[in-house]
């Protein structure tokens, strides 16, 4: 059964349907601005509600980049054979987290590969102005 489709004919993913899609997969892609020109880098996440939650090294290029900044975190999959996919895409704001409460059970359920033993992480959420998604059913 598929929900609405778009002018492309690509079905429409409701909200719950984006979110339940976001917690699949724990490597996304970030896209923000640095320097005037866009940035996409891989980032491992965890969902809360409808924020994305990732961490990166404190006082690094990406946590300098990303507070406060308009940001774009994606998440797709696809299966060439069967000719389907998906994708999703939240846009809202980057903001530095310091819920210590919050952090504590974000380090619970959150490996960071790209973090180091013995570095410092900075937590950064991404706060949902929009979460979207479209799915790709061949046609049988």
């Amino acid at each position: 059964m598929s929900g609405p489709t778009d002018r492309n004919d690509l079905e429409v993913l409701s909200l719950a349907q984006c979110l339940s899609l976001l917690r699949s997969r724990p490597l996304g892609r970030l896209a923000y601005v640095e320097a005037g020109g866009p940035v996409v880098v891989p980032v491992n996440h965890t969902v809360d509600g409808s924020t994305v939650v990732l961490r990166t090294v404190v006082g690094g290029k990406l946590d300098a980049a990303l507070v406060g900044q308009p940001v774009a975190f994606q998440l797709d999959d696809h299966d060439p054979s069967r000719g389907t996919g998906w994708s999703v895409l939240v846009q809202g704001r980057a903001e530095l987290l310091e819920d210590e409460e919050r952090i504590a059970r974000y380090e619970q359920e959150l490996d960071s590969w790209a973090i180091e033993e013995g570095h410092e992480a900075a937590w950064v959420r991404i706060v949902a102005d929009e979460v979207s998604g479209r799915r790709l059913r061949r046609s049988t």
